[in-house]
């Protein structure tokens, strides 16, 4: 498993959307960050064209987006967090 870490755009947008979100939507997003972090190269993530210099992917849980870029360091790092507002 990859260490993972977080910007802090991620942890803000993230806590915005858990403060309304469903106990069922809120298992499912910790799902999949925790998925991802396991398998960074996991099916169904879609490259997201950002940076083609540091390739980052989106990876849809339920009704969210998770935008994370694997590091060279064995890691992830999770950048953006997309929801409906």
């Amino acid at each position: 498993m990859a260490d993972f870490r977080f910007t802090r755009i991620f942890l803000q947008q993230l806590a915005e959307w858990e403060a309304s979100a469903s106990e069922s939507d809120r298992e499912a997003v910790d799902r999949a960050i925790g998925s991802i972090a396991a398998n960074p190269a996991l099916p169904g993530r879609v490259p997201s064209y950002y940076d083609p210099a540091q390739p980052s992917y989106l990876y849809r849980a339920g009704s969210v987006l998770i935008h994370f870029r694997p590091r060279d360091d064995d890691s992830v790092l999770f950048l953006n967090f997309f929801c409906r507002r």
